[in-house]
């Protein structure tokens, strides 16, 4: 009966061991059995390759994140103006009093009317 394909390393320890010894006792009957266990080990190094490139792949994106979020982190925050959350009354009422100035200052064209809040 062939083994499974091993997926640890002592199951991977475990075929070699089979290995050698279908290798001592080789004769025409056991070759086919030798190949087998062969064809098993070639395999589970295939899919240990595979699985490390994927987690080297993987490393790999996390440290660029990683990298991205360091830069962000390190620059320094620029304050451009002050910004305070505003109600809508208090637009309404900023909205007002810069139509206001508008008209004052003559830049306005008339068409908004100013809305006084009660």
């Amino acid at each position: 009966q062939t083994p499974v394909t091993p997926v640890s390393a002592k199951a991977l320890a475990s075929l070699h061991n089979i290995i050698k010894q279908d290798v001592f006792a080789l004769n025409k009957t056991s070759m086919p059995r030798l190949q087998r266990h062969v064809q098993k080990l070639a395999n589970a190094t295939q899919m240990s390759f595979a699985q490390r490139a994927f987690l080297d792949n993987q490393n790999q994106l996390l440290i660029r994140i990683n990298n991205e979020a360091k830069v962000r982190r390190s620059t320094k925050s620029v304050v451009l103006g002050k910004a305070k959350v505003m109600s809508f009354k208090d637009i309404e009422v900023a909205r007002a009093a810069r139509t206001t100035k508008e008209v004052i200052k003559g830049k306005g064209n008339g068409v908004r009317s100013v809305r006084v809040l009660c």
